[in-house]
């Protein structure tokens, strides 16, 4: 009953160090530049714990499943780990004493280490059935050369067959148990991960299937209204909305980026629509210092530019300017809209990024939630009453399509 008290006291410590290592992966650790050292040293402490409590099978032979934290680092933490591991299996044992099982130890890693390493990207590549394959034969690898160790620097003993045998069953159950507990896991948070972006990509198409028939109503009313005042006029702009929705609108992938100077282009569309209808009551302001073929969310700079319009300018009989800016800042695009009209209260202000204001402000809520999606970044807005408004963010930006497809792929993995 020891003996099998003191093999679960050791797998009690890997499994809880184990469950830990996969936590901080599950919530998104493993982009912290310093989580390959906090799994390194997890490992570790995994690692000293089953020394230290040791199996006593007979007077002449201990065991302990230091495989467990050492086959794992291999094959999930890289070369670094694994050297980190052997270098502390080496430092701990030196300590317990420099004696013949030192010597055993010594020879044993150094056998194995390299057979580790070569065997490492192969499980990396494998599946979760060859995972288990590659496992095992590692493990019978170690105790193999542990026990041609022992048997060079302690010597033969009358049990020395029958403890090779046990301690190899042991280990490779003990082996099989850990790799495939810590692949199920695994693919729990990868099937969960998937379902979340699934998710997020779902409720990123709503937001961009609410928006665009809000751009198309607006744009139609404002046409309906040249259609008494100004007939060619609204002709032309309804020609012109034609084109722009035949070249600029895709309704089928509701998942895609469009350029910044794609989205420039809607923009100019609907400012020509209200440019006609509000005459010089309406000034806009360009700063574009941006590449214009960077990739952007679509539609995140028309409603801006559309709520600027309507609810900052046009509630006065002056009217006033919007002005638009897009700049590229240490690595981001930096966008901002401006207007000089009536502006808001901290309550409105509130009011309009909230869930519950209706229809009202949809522009601004949709946005803010769609940037929070696929950036985890935050729409601002500055306002006073009687001076203006000011709507600004920030989004970091790839560089090409390649880098654009790159980060999709993470959001779904």
């Amino acid at each position: 009953m020891n003996i099998l008290e003191d093999l679960l006291l050791q797998v009690a410590f890997v499994v809880t160090l184990i469950f830990a290592f996969q936590l901080f992966y599950s919530i998104g650790f493993g982009r912290f530049k310093y989580f390959r050292l906090t799994q390194a040293l997890l490992f570790g402490v995994a690692l000293v714990l089953c020394m230290t409590f040791p199996v006593h099978v007979t007077d002449q032979l201990s065991i302990d499943i230091r495989i467990v934290p050492l086959l794992l680092g291999a094959f999930y933490g890289g070369v670094e780990t694994t050297l980190f591991l052997s270098l502390l299996i080496l430092l701990y044992r030196s300590y317990l004493g420099m004696d013949g099982g030192f010597y055993a130890t010594t020879l044993a890693v150094f056998m194995c280490i390299p057979i580790f390493l070569f065997f490492q990207s192969r499980f990396l590549q494998a599946n979760k059935n060859q995972r288990l394959l590659i496992a095992t034969g590692l493990t019978v690898s170690y105790c193999i050369c542990s026990f041609l160790s022992m048997a060079l620097f302690i010597g033969l003993f009358d049990t020395f067959l029958s403890s090779i045998l046990l301690y190899t069953l042991v280990m490779v159950a003990v082996v099989l148990v850990f790799v495939a507990l810590n692949e199920t896991v695994k693919e729990t948070i990868v099937k969960n991960q998937q379902r979340l972006a699934e998710a997020k990509d779902a409720e990123i198409a709503f937001l961009r299937s609410q928006i665009q028939p809000h751009f198309l109503n607006n744009a139609l009313n404002s046409i309906a209204v040249l259609c008494v005042e100004d007939p060619p006029q609204a002709k032309q702009l309804t020609l012109d909305l034609s084109q722009y929705l035949r070249s600029g609108l895709n309704f089928k992938q509701m998942d895609t980026f469009t350029t910044l100077e794609n989205e420039l282009e809607l923009t100019q569309a609907y400012v020509n629509i209200e440019k006609a209808r509000f005459g010089d009551r309406l000034a806009i302001e360009y700063e574009i210092e941006a590449d214009s073929n960077r990739l952007i969310p679509p539609l995140i700079l028309q409603p801006l530019v559309e709520n600027a319009i309507k609810h900052g300018l046009m509630s006065s009989v002056r009217g006033g300017m919007v002005k638009i800016s897009v700049r590229e800042v240490d690595g981001k695009l930096r966008f901002s809209v401006e207007d000089n009209g009536c502006g808001m209260s901290e309550a409105k202000r509130q009011e309009v990024l909230g869930s519950d204001s209706g229809r009202r402000g949809i522009g601004l809520r949709n946005i803010a939630r769609r940037i929070k999606l696929l950036y985890d970044a935050s729409l601002q807005v500055k306002s006073a009453v009687g001076v203006g408004t000011k709507v600004f963010f920030e989004l970091p930006y790839p560089s090409d399509r390649r880098k654009l497809d790159d980060k999709s792929d993470d959001r779904r993995r």
